[in-house]
């Protein structure tokens, strides 16, 4: 089920209100099974909806497998810390994971490799069904298991809480990525939550997430989507070459809006069942290098990749030159996490040229010598790093977009050969009016709720604040399914990792 469909906009409000109905009274235990089996129900639900017969029974029982698996080894751990009992969850998770995400690839790459040795062989494509979000819970059941392991999480006993934290529906398909810490130490009897968090932050995160995602996304994928189904041939037969820049910086926008406008519904929706789960992304854009990017972009999978990849290879402790290498490493094994294809290991690859870059220009002194710069200087400097930052992202984007390697060198190098600047949905001034709209709504939202203006909004009556509020977000709400492009739902982009 997508978020951003009718059906979704049914399915959240009832189960929320049976949820809600359940915790009204003292939390018995009867009723607090009846609210953990309510969640989970709805997750089967959620996630195996319109599915066909075969599809939903290798769902639930892959589900089911990692549910299973991560409660064994976590009690097991729990009693006695084996490290061979560590390794074998971390096999099957990993196991299961390569089989149905790169069993195809690695049959490709196999075949091409013995092309060029001369044997003919050509394997039929396996074509073996993705599970949605298998990339999601594959990490959170990893990071579950090694927490317990190294004493940081508390093994769960109960099967149907572990179940609960590894499958529960607003953050099973895209994440965020949980620890324990974030959501399963919430789901005992005694901390389970009966009430909304916030509710008035989790409307204004579900209002800015269906926004985000088919308003702006969704209308940039129709200016972009033409352009990269066919980087060779564009707009070359009339003369003229595309310049591949513009696009790669609506690309960027684009996918910037369909995963951060993912997390906030799925936040949100944390918020309405009483969970509150850590920010993803932070004006990754607005970094001014690109270690500042990754720690505002995907940041739940940032975390991971430090605290489950990048320490335990032995991070920056080890010496300098295996520091960089241990940097690599893992950006090229994060890149290849979201996708089964050598791009995105290309991709990756660049992050961690870039990373390797920065940490280089960071030991000089020139580099502390232009942090030291004051006045004009600074401003200058500060945005031209921005911008810098932004553009060697936009550059690596071409890579994660485009799965075809030529196609992307072919891509890349239009950044720098064109005839015509702003050539199709690119040149579309009305989906650059949009975005600077929203932007510079964005600016006086952040400015209003700033302290100096605590003041002004204090001699507003609380009443006539919240009643604002909760128009101006109930009208952007409304406002996204008369203004998108595919109000039946368009898939996000993170759904196919």
């Amino acid at each position: 089920m997508l978020f951003n469909s009718p059906t979704f906009v049914l399915f959240a409000p009832i189960v929320w209100l049976v949820w809600w109905s359940l915790g009204r009274s003292v939390l018995t235990n009867r009723r607090y099974r009846l609210l953990v089996m309510v969640m989970l129900s709805s997750s089967f639900v959620f996630y195996c909806w319109q599915g066909r017969l075969g599809s939903i029974l290798v769902h639930f029982f892959l589900m089911l497998s990692y549910c299973v698996v991560g409660w064994a080894v976590g009690r097991s751990l729990g009693r006695t810390r084996r490290k061979a009992v560590l390794v074998l969850g971390i096999v099957f998770s990993l196991g299961v994971l390569c089989f149905f995400k790169y069993a195809d690839m690695l049959l490709r790459t196999l075949a091409g490799l013995l092309r060029l040795s001369g044997a003919a062989y050509r394997p039929s494509p396996l074509d073996i069904l993705l599970p949605i979000g298998i990339s999601f819970y594959a990490f959170t059941m990893i990071a579950y298991i090694v927490d317990v392991y190294r004493g940081h999480a508390r093994a769960e006993n109960s099967f149907l809480r572990v179940a609960l934290f590894l499958s529960f529906y607003p953050q099973l398909v895209s994440g965020p990525i949980l620890r324990a810490d974030d959501f399963l130490t919430h789901l005992s009897s005694k901390t389970l939550p009966t009430h909304p968090d916030s509710v008035m932050e989790a409307t204004k995160l579900i209002c800015r997430g269906f926004f985000k995602k088919m308003v702006l996304a969704d209308r940039i994928a129709l200016a972009v989507d033409p352009f990269f189904a066919d980087v060779t041939g564009a707009w070359v037969t009339s003369g003229e070459i595309a310049w591949s820049l513009p696009f790669l910086w609506l690309y960027a926008f684009q996918i910037y809006f369909d995963f951060s406008g993912y997390t906030d519904i799925a936040r949100g929706v944390g918020l309405m069942f009483g969970f509150r789960w850590p920010l993803n992304f932070n004006l990754p854009y607005l970094a001014r290098n690109i270690r500042e990017f990754w720690q505002r972009w995907h940041m739940t999978l940032s975390l991971f990749l430090r605290d489950y990849l990048y320490i335990p290879l032995g991070g920056s402790q080890c010496g300098r030159l295996r520091g960089l290498a241990n940097v690599m490493i893992t950006m090229l094994l994060g890149g290849l996490w979201h996708g089964a294809s050598w791009s995105f290991m290309i991709w990756g690859g660049l992050q961690g040229l870039y990373l390797c870059a920065y940490r280089v220009w960071s030991w000089t002194s020139l580099h502390r010598r232009m942090n030291r710069i004051g006045g004009a200087g600074r401003f200058v400097y500060h945005w031209f790093s921005v911008l810098l930052t932004f553009h060697l992202v936009c550059f690596a984007w071409a890579f994660f977009r485009i799965t075809d390697f030529r196609e992307a060198l072919l891509c890349a190098g239009r950044i720098f050969t064109w005839t015509r600047a702003f050539p199709g949905g690119a040149g579309d001034v009305s989906l650059w009016l949009l975005l600077g709209a929203y932007g510079l709504l964005s600016v006086v939202v952040a400015v209003s709720r700033s302290a100096r203006f605590t003041t002004v909004r204090e001699r507003i009556p609380a009443a006539l604040r919240t009643g604002f509020a909760f128009g101006f977000w109930a009208g952007l709400f409304l406002l996204c399914w008369v203004l998108s492009p595919a109000p039946e739902g368009r898939p996000f982009i993170y759904f196919q990792f």
